[in-house]
């Protein structure tokens, strides 16, 4: 055990950035809850993105930001990552996650404040070289928008966003389906005949589980005719054409936010296809024919979400996204329209500033 946490202390000191991901978890009957503090980073030795678990907190109430930033201050400690290492935080939206990462990064702005004699000594020697003050200001920029920036969990984010669907006008529609899914699951004839017919059978939703109603409503598109045969066939009224329709409908808006959700949840994304997502989905809500009033509400919701993300002007706008997109090559098209100057020249900006700052660091050495 002992070697392997030296063996993984080892490929951490190693890696030159480091983003830390924050998760709970409660235990089936709320008998237990979990902090889980995971790391991914690249590995230069293997050549590959790795994701590894680093503590696995048992947690007591009440579930406080005082509690989880602790929880996540003692774990960096730990595994001896230091804050300049540290490109982000990524947890869900929860108010005591937010405020777990906000208190530690307080803690770390006041230690930083304590000690800016030092920073300003290293300012004054950059000045006596000729190129301190641009050079002052790119290291400046890195430092606040690394420290501890926290990044909210993209599919988290993205499922609050389709539950305006679900709670707007397909509320009673979904309502009904709901019912009718609970009725047939709950009798063995209709599912064994069902299955019998076309060897699928109706899902069920469940609130926890991200997509779980648009896989329902799908698995229900996909088994309709057989499932309205069995149905006439058991006496039991299935729903209307029109209900079948609006359905359709259902699908075909949250399809994107589905299929969007699993690529953002993967350990092997990488941050620069959020732009990307975001720019589709918007693409998307956009170009909907059905439903505006819904659609574009979810639009605007959408674009204040991950305003941070896609709009520069943004108070607390976060460059990292928009600047791992322009260095892929592989999306970086998505992001050098002429819609998209802003955020391209933001993304330009930071990467100048972070290649400044790693050359200030590496002619310090000598």
């Amino acid at each position: 055990m002992e070697a392997s946490i030296d063996k993984l202390k080892e490929v951490l000191s190693s890696c030159r950035r480091v983003t830390i991901c924050l998760d709970g978890w409660t235990k089936k009957g709320l008998s237990s809850s979990f902090l889980g503090i995971s790391a991914c980073f690249y590995d230069p030795k293997s050549n590959s993105a790795q994701h590894a678990l680093l503590n696995l907190n048992l947690l007591e109430h009440p579930h406080t930001g005082e509690m989880l930033s602790k929880c996540l201050e003692e774990s960096l400690k730990k595994w001896e990552i230091p804050e300049a290492k540290v490109m982000l935080i990524v947890s869900d939206n929860g108010a005591n996650m937010v405020k777990a990462i906000r208190l530690l990064r307080e803690r770390a702005e006041s230690s930083n404040d304590q000690s800016s004699g030092n920073e300003e000594a290293v300012e004054n020697d950059e000045e006596e070289e000729g190129n301190g003050e641009e050079l002052g200001d790119a290291i400046n920029l890195v430092v606040d928008n690394i420290s501890y920036r926290r990044l909210g969990c993209l599919a988290h984010t993205l499922q609050l966003l389709v539950k305006e669907a679900y709670n707007g006008d397909y509320s009673e529609l979904l309502t009904k389906t709901r019912t009718l899914v609970g009725k047939i699951r709950k009798s063995s004839v209709a599912m064994e005949k069902i299955v019998q017919s076309c060897g699928k059978s109706p899902v069920s939703d469940n609130t926890t589980r991200w997509n779980s109603t648009y896989l329902m409503v799908r698995r229900l598109l996909e088994i309709k005719l057989s499932l309205n045969k069995v149905l006439a066939d058991m006496n039991i009224d299935s729903l209307l054409t029109s209900e079948w329709g609006r359905l359709e409908e259902i699908v075909s808006l949250l399809e994107p936010f589905a299929s969007q959700t699993d690529v953002l949840q993967t350990d092997a994304l990488s941050l620069s296809y959020i732009i990307p997502s975001l720019l589709n989905l918007e693409c998307h809500l956009d170009q909907f024919p059905s439903n505006k009033i819904l659609i574009n509400s979810m639009l605007q919701n959408l674009q204040k979400r991950f305003a941070v993300l896609m709009q520069p002007a943004n108070p607390d706008f976060n460059p990292l996204p928009a600047a791992s997109c322009l260095l892929d090559p592989t999306c970086a098209s998505v992001i050098l329209g002429f819609d998209q100057t802003a955020l391209r020249d933001a993304a330009k900006a930071y990467i100048l500033s972070e290649v400044q700052y790693l050359l200030f660091c590496k002619s310090s050495l000598y």
